[in-house]
């Protein structure tokens, strides 16, 4: 054989092998965990240089491991940011196949903020009303649970669920476009925190019963309604409901569709017991399959105080500037009045006698501050016997903020009278906005991206080449003025990196473009 053709065989073999090489690095990366052999092995495949488009196909293919047969519950546990271990359930289709992208619905309990994560978690999961609506549509339900510490809106429970999301992806074939999140009560209320300060990786929301300030205000978290103009939002009330009565929920709603929510709306027989299920979750269930995502999205509206909540899909703000707003920037929100009577203490739902036993009281209540401890039974309130929880709702209803109250318990064995005063009503603004936000209006035609800014300082633009043309440049122009304009080349490492952090195979996005905006020209 001649040099020359030998030379071209022994080139067509070497690059056989690297080709088989970085494939097999691939595997082992989407395999591995976050440390030192996931970083060596990323760096390899990039060192290899394969073409971009050949390990876009094979992040976009995977393969996935058989599942058992008929519908199944499975239990794990995962370790949170805090360091503790908490559960999680995966309920599983009878009809799933690991070779089609089935739908995922998150699912998030009510009482979160509770010490103790819910008992039977695993008979929880499977009979939940979410849960079994995503069963009888044939999708995968995702159901974590948090507690105290790890609430929906704490900084570990909002964690935990994005790390789960991707937990799941990881396992099981889901569709990346019909990633549903949805809830009740607690639950709800953390569907519309997502909803305002994490949608990317959701195509729509479900808030049944729940409160849309309730996250923010525990979580100290700044929250806009104009984010909901990205993402759609089934929301329901119930007329009786004590915690969250249509009546006082309305003008919230109206309020954010005035900002430009995508919010829809239903008022319903029932209090806050979730009565309606029966007959409202077939409309939630037709919406949700209705509201696949829209992968790049040709208007984003998006607003925030904090650079960690700063995506919303293919745009995220970074750092928020000094000075004034823009004319167009308006503050949305509403001042809520807060004459709720709640006495502050936790049941315990196991106890099986006469009275309702407290298990926790909650600091700064009327509870606490009447001398109220764990272990009591309440037996009393104003002289009038409570035999059990029905009856002691029934004796808060006959009292307003302000007035006195006596609470006899048994303690010790031992009839102690407990008196104090119920709080004043309580003014206070819907949404916390304690400290300044940016905000920017983003369109995207062609090529052609539109930034208008209030306060916005920095912010990035991912790419993806079904959403821009790689082979013209991309225009980039903020308040009028062009701030990038070149060709963006693919990143390999970006889009590997991005990859192992979003685990979404349908938006490879392959380069980001960070922009410092310029200061006003004066």
């Amino acid at each position: 054989m001649r040099r020359g053709a030998l030379t071209l065989v022994l080139l067509l073999l070497l690059g056989a092998a690297a080709r088989a090489g970085w494939e097999e690095d691939l595997d082992r990366l989407t395999a591995a965990e976050p440390g030192a052999e996931r970083d060596r092995l990323l760096g390899e495949i990039v060192k290899a240089k394969p073409d971009w488009r050949a390990v876009a196909r094979k992040l976009a293919n995977p393969s996935f491991p058989p599942a058992e047969a008929g519908e199944h519950v499975l239990l794990e546990k995962t370790r949170c940011a805090d360091g503790k271990e908490r559960p999680y359930a995966v309920v599983v289709p009878a009809g799933y196949d690991p070779s089609r992208p089935t739908p995922l619905l998150v699912v998030l309990h009510g009482g979160v903020s509770r010490p103790e994560i819910l008992s039977r978690t695993k008979e929880y999961a499977s009979g939940n009303a979410l849960t079994r609506l995503a069963m009888a549509r044939g999708w995968l339900a995702l159901v974590p649970f948090g507690q105290k510490g790890a609430a929906w809106w704490d900084p570990v429970g909002i964690a935990n669920i994005r790390h789960l999301v991707r937990t799941v992806k990881r396992r099981f074939d889901v569709d990346d476009d019909r990633v549903w999140l949805g809830g009740y009560s607690d639950g709800a209320s953390a569907a519309f925190l997502l909803a305002m300060i994490r949608p990317t990786d959701y195509a729509a929301f479900l808030a049944l019963s729940g409160h849309m300030g309730v996250g923010g205000a525990a979580g100290g978290i700044p929250t806009y309604p104009v984010n909901f103009a990205n993402t759609p939002v089934y929301a329901a009330t119930s007329f009786d409901d004590p915690l969250y009565p249509s009546a006082r929920m309305r003008p919230m709603i109206e309020m954010a569709l005035r900002a430009g929510g995508r919010l829809f709306y239903r008022e319903l027989e029932g209090g806050h017991d979730f009565s309606y299920a029966e007959t409202e979750l077939p409309r939630c269930g037709d919406f949700l399959a209705r509201h696949p995502r829209d992968p790049f999205p040709a208007r984003i509206v998006w607003e925030t105080a904090r650079p960690e909540h700063g995506r919303c899909r293919w745009f995220q703000i970074d750092a928020v500037a000094d000075g004034p707003s823009a004319p167009w920037h308006r503050e949305w929100n509403l001042t809520l009045t807060d004459d709720r009577v709640s006495i502050g203490f936790f049941p315990d739902r196991d106890f099986a006698g006469e009275g309702v036993k407290v298990k926790s009281v909650r600091k700064e209540t009327f509870a606490a501050a009447c001398g109220l401890k764990a272990g009591d039974v309440v037996v009393a309130m104003n002289g009038n016997p409570v035999p059990g929880p029905a009856a002691l709702s029934a004796e808060k209803g006959k009292v307003k903020r302000g007035d006195p109250v006596t609470l006899t318990v048994l303690r010790n064995g031992k009839k102690v009278k407990l008196t104090g005063q119920l709080p004043p009503v309580r003014r206070y603004p819907l949404f916390r906005h304690d400290t300044p936000s940016a905000a920017a209006r983003v369109l995207f035609a062609g090529n052609r991206i539109e930034v208008e800014g209030s306060r916005l300082r920095a912010f990035r633009v991912f790419v993806h080449p079904d959403m821009i043309r790689l082979d013209r440049p991309l225009v980039i122009r903020v308040d009028g003025r062009t701030v990038f304009e070149k060709r963006v080349e693919p990143d390999l490492r970006f889009l590997l990196a991005n990859f192992l952090a979003e685990r979404d195979r349908k938006l490879l996005y392959v380069a980001e473009i960070r922009v410092e905006v310029p200061a006003p020209a004066k």
